[in-house]
């Protein structure tokens, strides 16, 4: 028999240990944090977040090695930046707009192609270290999604999602032993990168709580107005 403490998790990863929906959340505050106000010490990240200090250098460590985000400790905790680093900087909502729009433009046969991949390649480079890897990605989907890849289209939709904060339904092959459901109703909060794989937290409407997706197994996202 299951044991009880596992509806606590939502995905069992491949070749490493299950982590709740609700740390991974939490991970992503502290990155954002330490994004917009580098310099906190372990022992004021901890006061703020109410967590240990081994705790708070655990979840360091996860954004260090398994998100592979540069972060460094120089007079406090900081994300490594280019010197010509300066003025302000996207937040990660108008990262998604900007996104979408682009998204829209790829789609557009009135525009010059070969400027558009231009600016979809430099893009990412004007976006604060910690959202570059979504960026990226998502452009990346923009870019592919007339070539129809499942991957690509699947990110897309996530992408658009995360702008509306509006659900959709993720579908997994029958059987699949790693899905908690087969087709769960999610309204998507963050999509990050853990280890070789990116993952989705979002509110889960069947279990009415956080849960954390992984996306490699994931085959379609359909909207779910109406579902």
């Amino acid at each position: 028999m299951p044991d009880q403490d596992d509806d606590v998790f939502s995905v069992a990863f491949a070749d490493h240990k299950r982590l709740a929906a609700e740390r991974f959340r939490r991970i992503w505050q502290l990155v954002e944090d330490i994004a917009s106000q580098p310099g906190k010490s372990r022992k004021e990240l901890a006061s703020q977040f109410a967590l240990s200090e081994r705790q708070v250098q655990a979840d360091l460590n996860v954004i260090r090695r398994e998100m592979n985000l540069p972060l460094v400790r120089r007079q406090g905790y900081r994300f490594v930046t280019d010197a010509q680093d300066s003025g302000p900087q996207f937040s990660l909502a108008e990262a998604q707009l900007l996104l979408m729009l682009l998204q829209r433009a790829a789609h557009d046969p009135t525009l010059p192609v070969d400027r558009l991949k231009s600016l979809m390649i430099k893009l990412p480079y004007l976006f604060p270290l910690h959202l570059r890897p979504l960026v990226a990605k998502t452009l990346e989907s923009a870019s592919a999604a007339e070539r129809g890849g499942r991957q690509q289209e699947i990110f897309a939709a996530l992408a658009e999602a995360l702008l509306r904060k509006s659900y959709v339904k993720l579908i997994y092959p029958a059987g699949e032993p790693v899905a908690s459901m087969q087709e769960p109703i999610v309204r998507p909060e963050v999509l990050f990168p853990y280890c070789s794989s990116w993952h989705l937290i979002g509110t889960c409407r069947q279990r009415g709580r956080m849960m954390v997706f992984d996306l490699d197994n994931v085959v379609a996202v359909s909207n779910a107005v109406g579902v």
